[in-house]
């Protein structure tokens, strides 16, 4: 321990990890869009097909999902994958199961397997969603896992099982309860951490509607989701031993029947108390102000977060918070349908109180997306160069869509941070694997699988195979890579909400992150942290806010390796 410059030095335990070599797949060679990935899904032995169960019904949710979620779920270090599975529509009992796969890690030759686990009683219905956490505070990570149909808790035994899934209950439960994406927080300050459910449409199977694009005599097709209201969100707070219980109207959140599809928590006003953001598809997008005492306030439109710029709601579906333009704090992202483009909300500051602006035009955000519709969506460093790139999952929900210059496959996009010479800006990066073999591609997560620095992307497709894309980029020369593991106090032993800075002596500004559970789209990433150490970057500095409001500083991390942290008692 000791003391260095008045801040106290805390020890940590160092995990050096090795750089290993991969073998190419899909995409393998150097591009000159400056991103190397390679599909190495089926080489690893990561083989899955979502299946949408479409019978002919010509069901909306068969084109909804559905995600993934990064888990290290038998403690070894190595990140495993969990992959939802749908089908059949209407859900009739007879679903197969959700997978997960085990990384294995490398062998003797440095060669990654992934295999199926056997790991109990997983996800069984009309899978949509999921999110990975310790719920309970034992240091096992645990899955929520959304349908139509319930919402469910698998909780990990520490054993490498999951005991049989738990359903939440609901105050006021629809008939037709449709669960989208979820994300967790400790929203109350009570040191476990809730849950936030997105729920999409009251749809009802039978609903007898007979949709058809251009009058009688044209095809019949899925009926447009204009055409169902929306319905209520529910948040539910977590009881430790008792599980959830929900608290939607007493916590101020009753009015969110926006018809959701994607939601974070994030301290969006730096005042330590995580706030939280949804996306709704055709109606306003929601941003609730925490109070800081378990309940909320809507500033959606306050706050400007709810509408575009020209103050229309869009069709919002995938989230991700980032700090893009380098400034401090957490931006908004929100991949939307085609034509719309998507949208990059600003943080102004927190002198302006909670306030955001459009800034999707002006950046470079939102036009290359305009003839794709966007779900999942993550932002990383994934060139190393030190400023944030986004990738997104696109994909149709109509098998014919109505426009020209638009597909119900549709290759994914690459958006690379532009860096110091022009902070929050993108220029568009057409590389050959993002657009070999466009699949209808739903949710996205990234994590480090092989323990190499950089961060890998797992990708699902609706009725289609899940993708996993090896990061095999350079990068600048001379530049490293910084990684961080939290390990906070039971009950919330993953730090959910810790905010984390690194700092360096050149010329280059602090860079954020933020560790939440919950975002892209029904998907679930990783939860380590990483950065890249730019060449003379000079001695670095950490600095950790934990949810507890307690604070870590960190002098001179060695890059190379992810460091694990342990909150103090």
């Amino acid at each position: 321990m000791g003391w260095r410059g008045g801040v106290r030095r805390l020890g940590v335990v160092l995990v050096a990890v090795q750089s290993l070599a991969f073998r190419p797949g899909l995409a393998a060679a150097a591009e000159e869009c400056g991103f190397s990935f390679s599909e190495v899904a089926a080489e690893v032995g990561l083989r899955f097909h979502h299946e949408a169960g479409a019978a002919g019904g010509l069901h909306l949710p068969e084109t909804m999902g559905a995600g993934v979620a990064w888990i290290d779920f038998d403690g070894d270090g190595w990140l495993d994958l969990y992959l939802v599975q749908s089908g059949p529509f209407p859900p009739d009992g007879g679903s197969a199961a959700d997978r997960l796969f085990r990384n294995l890690g490398p062998d003797e030759a440095g060669e990654f397997r992934f295999v199926s686990a056997e790991a109990g009683e997983l996800g069984r219905g009309y899978g949509q969603g999921v999110v990975a956490a310790d719920v309970d505070g034992d240091r096992n990570v645990d899955l929520l896992v959304s349908h139509y149909g319930p919402t469910v808790l698998l909780r990990n035994d520490g054993a490498g099982q999951f005991a049989p899934a738990e359903t939440l209950s609901a105050a006021g439960e629809d008939e037709f309860s449709w669960g989208s994406s979820m994300a967790l927080a400790d929203a109350d300050g009570d040191g476990d951490i809730d849950l936030y459910v997105s729920r999409y449409l009251d749809y009802d199977p039978e609903h007898g509607l007979d949709c058809r694009r251009d009058g009688p005599d044209s095809p019949p097709e899925v009926c447009d989701p204009s055409l169902f209201v929306g319905q209520h969100d529910r948040y539910y707070v977590n009881r430790g031993s008792e599980g959830f219980e929900d608290e939607t109207e007493a916590a101020g959140l009753g009015g969110a029947d926006g018809k959701g599809l994607g939601v974070l928590f994030a301290d969006l006003d730096s005042d330590g108390w995580p706030d939280l953001y949804v996306a709704n598809d055709l109606t306003l997008n929601l941003l609730y102000r925490n109070r800081g005492d378990g309940t909320f306030d809507d500033l959606s439109l306050l706050a400007g977060a709810a509408v575009n710029r020209n103050g229309r709601p869009e069709a919002g579906m995938g989230l991700v918070v980032a700090d893009f333009d380098v400034d401090g704090d957490p931006d908004l992202a929100v991949t939307n349908f085609d034509v719309e483009t998507n949208t990059l909300y600003r943080n102004v500051g927190r002198a302006a109180g909670m306030l955001f602006e459009d800034a999707s035009a002006t950046t470079g955000f939102g036009q290359p997306s305009f003839n794709l519709l966007g779900f999942g969506i993550v932002a990383e460093d994934f060139d190393r160069d030190g400023a944030l790139d986004v990738y997104v999952a696109n994909g149709h929900i109509f098998a014919s869509p109505r426009r020209d210059n638009t597909e119900h496959r549709q290759r994914n996009l690459l958006l690379r941070g532009v860096g110091e010479a022009d902070p929050g800006r993108f220029l568009e990066t057409r590389c050959a694997w993002t657009e070999e073999e466009p699949l209808v591609s739903r949710g996205a997560a990234v994590a480090d699988f092989d323990h190499d620095g950089d961060a890998d992307l797992a990708v699902t497709a609706n009725d289609g195979p899940a993708r996993l894309w090896r990061n095999e980029t350079a990068g600048p020369s001379g530049a490293a890579w910084l990684g961080v593991e939290l390990r906070g106090r039971s009950p919330n032993t993953q730090a959910v909400g810790a905010v984390v800075t690194l700092t360096g002596s050149g010329e280059q500004p602090p860079a954020r992150r933020w560790a939440i559970r919950g975002d892209s789209y029904q998907s679930s990433s990783g939860h380590r942290l990483r950065w890249a150490v730019p060449a003379g970057s000079g001695p670095l500095q950490l600095d950790l806010r934990w949810p507890s409001g307690h604070r870590t500083r960190i002098l001179d991390p060695p890059a190379g390796i992810y460091l694990l942290v342990e909150e103090s008692p």
